[in-house]
């Protein structure tokens, strides 16, 4: 197949799946043996929590409104 047949075929997926392809097409080419995992939402819930264990929200909410 031809590179501008692809790319003709390519212009017509959505922009999510065009994305999708380039990252396929970048595993590809650099030899990746894994599939790269998606993240879910549920799966990073409470990420970082530790950050904000000592912080009282509501006025931290407060002082940001002040600008």
């Amino acid at each position: 197949m031809k590179l501008n047949k692809i790319l003709v075929q390519v212009q017509k997926l959505s922009k999510f799946e065009q994305a999708t392809l380039l990252k396929k097409m970048s595993s590809l080419i650099n030899g990746d043996k894994q599939p790269s995992k998606q993240v879910r939402l549920v799966d990073i819930g409470g990420l970082g929590s530790s950050l904000w264990r000592d912080v009282d929200i509501d006025k931290y909410v407060d002082e940001e409104r002040q600008w």
